[in-house]
């Protein structure tokens, strides 16, 4: 008798285990659906910025290129990827070519200026790198510097010259004849510059009538030191 009420509680014990579970169950349900439905995913739709498990981590679908990468690496292996890394290479390649083309100066006309100040101009070749100078860019370049025949400084074989444009005193054997003729020169570009002596470095004694003469070439533009 002993044996069957033991047994009747037990079984009682278990019923109201399995109620309690049922009504926790029951509990957690009623909670979730209380909670307000998240937001729609429209509004912050990450799959637009960052692909799948299909695209991989990180896969930037705006990005037309690894979109067709993607596809044809699924579509015809690594071979369809490999194929169109070579088409851009050579697409770029030929964009740096172009470039550098872009660069090579031009042969001036050869024509003769005077400006008001005196100096006359000479173009031998037209620049087409970077920025013309202005005031206060840091300037390089070659020149020889010649009274009639007899040259009295050449840069070959060594540095070129740099200076701040626009800065005084005048530095090494730039003067205001320099300053006016490489106006509007780019990088690339020479000129023949006849300095009269109201524009030539100070000091320097001319014969009169004889101007000095530089053979300028501009190496560099600097909108300032780095």
């Amino acid at each position: 008798m002993r044996s069957s009420t033991s047994s009747t509680r037990s079984f009682n014990l278990i019923l109201h285990a399995a109620a309690d579970e049922d009504n926790a169950e029951e509990q957690v349900a009623a909670a979730d659906a209380e909670q307000p439905e998240a937001a729609s995913s429209d509004r912050y739709d990450v799959s637009k910025l960052v692909g799948g498990a299909d695209d991989g981590a990180g896969f930037n679908q705006f990005d037309p290129v690894l979109k067709a990468t993607g596809f044809l690496s699924r579509r015809f292996g690594i071979i369809g990827g490999l194929t169109i890394f070579a088409a851009l290479a050579a697409v770029e390649g030929r964009e740096i070519l172009k470039g550098f083309d872009d660069a090579t100066p031009t042969e001036g006309n050869g024509e003769t200026i005077t400006t008001p100040s005196g100096l006359t101009i000479t173009e031998l070749l037209i620049g087409k790198g970077g920025s013309a100078p202005l005031p206060g860019y840091i300037i390089g370049l070659k020149t020889i510097v010649s009274v009639g025949d007899k040259v009295i400084y050449d840069t070959a074989g060594d540095k070129p010259v740099a200076f701040k444009l626009g800065q005084r005193p005048f530095q090494s054997v730039i003067c205001e004849g320099v300053e006016e003729g490489i106006r509007g020169m780019k990088v690339g570009g020479k000129r023949v510059l006849q300095v009269p002596k109201d524009l030539a470095p100070p000091g320097v004694d001319l014969p009169p009538g004889v101007p000095l003469t530089y053979t300028v070439e501009l190496t560099e533009v600097l909108s300032g030191y780095f």
